[in-house]
């Protein structure tokens, strides 16, 4: 079975005339988040997520987080392939990706081409490391991959159809009419 690959040809954020990641205002951006420190097992990553992502008992399997596209389904079981490459130690961004998810700088729908669609929450904070949190549509919203990057490469998945922004896009000077 081919995988599953994004929709080439959406609009991205330059045809929305949204602003560069890399030259992003200050005012725009988040106060930085602390990183946590990483784990030295696959276990004790998952153990680390599943605490920062409200899970205090291991018990509970699934819980819900309140964003600006409504209620997203957290599973346990995501936290797996979250963390499996141990070189990236992406659970040490975990408080970022949970602020991504609940006061994003932007959400977008990116098409699929098995006919599915992905919400892709970016965020921009004062900081080197940026966050993308990523997630799925099945059966309600569904929590599916978080990583950390920089801004270059950040503005690579804003594309597709813009659904949230937390600010309010700059109007330029010809936009007011004046040359």
């Amino acid at each position: 079975m081919p995988p599953i690959k994004e929709i080439k040809g959406q609009p991205t954020w330059v045809d929305y005339g949204l602003p560069d990641l890399r030259t992003l205002e200050r005012e725009l951006r988040s106060a930085a988040v602390d990183e946590v420190e990483a784990a030295d097992s696959h276990e004790a990553a998952i153990d680390l997520v599943a605490q920062y992502l409200g899970f205090v008992n291991p018990a509970i399997l699934s819980l819900t987080i309140e964003t600006p596209m409504g209620l997203v389904i957290v599973d346990r079981k995501s936290f797996y392939h979250i963390v499996e490459k141990r070189a990236d130690a992406r659970e040490r961004y975990v408080k970022m990706a949970m602020d991504t998810l609940t006061g994003p700088f932007e959400v977008w729908k990116v098409e699929y081409d098995d006919g599915s669609y992905r919400l892709a929450f970016i965020g921009a904070y004062e900081a080197k490391r940026q966050m993308l949190v990523i997630v799925a549509v099945r059966d309600g919203l569904l929590f599916w991959n978080f990583m950390q990057t920089d801004a270059k490469s950040l503005n690579k998945h804003r594309h597709g159809d813009l659904q949230h922004q937390r600010y309010k896009p700059l109007i330029t000077d010809k936009e007011k009419g004046q040359s």
